[in-house]
């Protein structure tokens, strides 16, 4: 009945992550990035991303975090404003509240706090309702 996918949001070439934060680093601070962000040291603070982001399993994390996708291997205190996806792996932990539209939760994965889930945002005219014309009775 159930199945398991392998899924994986994150599928990213080392070579294409603009911002590492390496294990034996601390920061102190609000982050602003774009591209993709890797964290596997300490941050404490706020931190936006134009982009996605991979959480590490050495990381610890106590800041809000708007993105727009997150890989969580590691440790998030904090709230998390997600665009698309989130994913908690088999070894992540996260205590706040998350607001997503998708959300993929491993086996073994510790998350602790309210969801609020988005539906996608579509713009296109064709799901407008469409106004009856008048003119057209006869």
């Amino acid at each position: 009945m159930f199945q398991k996918k392998d899924v994986n949001i994150l599928d990213i070439n080392p070579d294409k992550i603009d911002t590492i934060i390496g294990k034996n680093t601390t920061i102190e601070g609000n982050i602003k990035s774009q591209g993709t962000m890797r964290i596997d040291g300490n941050v404490t603070g706020k931190i936006e991303v134009q982009g996605s982001m991979i959480i590490g399993e050495s990381s610890k994390i106590e800041a809000d975090i708007k993105a727009d996708n997150i890989s969580v291997s590691g440790e998030i205190t904090g709230n998390l404003t997600v665009k698309n996806q989130v994913q908690i792996t088999s070894t992540g932990k996260v205590y706040g509240d998350i607001e997503v539209q998708n959300l993929i939760i491993d086996e073994g994965a510790i998350f602790d706090g309210k969801c609020k889930m988005n539906k996608k945002v579509n713009n296109s005219a064709d799901n407008q309702p469409k106004k009856k014309d008048k003119s057209s009775r006869s």
